[in-house]
């Protein structure tokens, strides 16, 4: 028989199990301008919303400044970040799911939300191939992260991205 589990403090791990960090309530920065906004409602509109974003962000953020291989990986890590951000909500949160692509001073910020305030962002320590990778994913490809209880009784879950010069 299995012991129960022992929880660390901190999100340390105690023999085999592992503790759920969260990601910290706080608001993405402040928007100078929304590029383009999309509205998921079933799994299969990930695709268009991919290639939805990899285009705002190639062809319409007005990033002329940034060489064209820093576009491309940039586009690359939003629409990966953003498309498990909007995979988690469809299946953790109530549809539909609303992405928003915004500019920030130097950063472009993806914010998703939906309509489920009590599902909060948690990356919890997996055994590979056991999927649940998404959060973990965006933690290393954004350079800021958070989430924060919408008016309506939502949340919105953010990513930051800076833009290189």
């Amino acid at each position: 028989m299995n012991a129960a589990p022992e929880f660390g403090v901190g999100g340390c791990v105690v023999g085999r199990y592992s503790v759920m960090s969260e990601w910290g309530v706080r608001r993405p920065p402040a928007s100078d301008e929304e590029l383009a906004r999309w509205t998921v409602a079933q799994a299969p509109q990930l695709q268009l919303l991919r290639a939805g974003l990899q285009d705002a962000v190639l062809h319409h953020a007005d990033l002329d400044e940034i060489e064209v291989a820093d576009r491309v990986d940039l586009a690359e890590r939003i629409a990966i970040v953003a498309t498990e951000l909007a995979g988690n909500a469809l299946r953790h949160g109530h549809p539909p799911t609303v992405v928003v692509l915004q500019r920030s001073q130097n950063r472009l910020v993806v914010d998703v939300l939906d309509g489920d305030s009590h599902s909060v962002p948690a990356v919890v320590e997996r055994a590979p191939g056991e999927g649940g990778l998404g959060l973990v994913l965006t933690e290393r490809l954004a350079e800021n992260v958070g989430w924060y209880p919408t008016a309506a009784g939502g949340k919105g879950v953010w990513a930051a991205f800076a833009l290189a010069r």
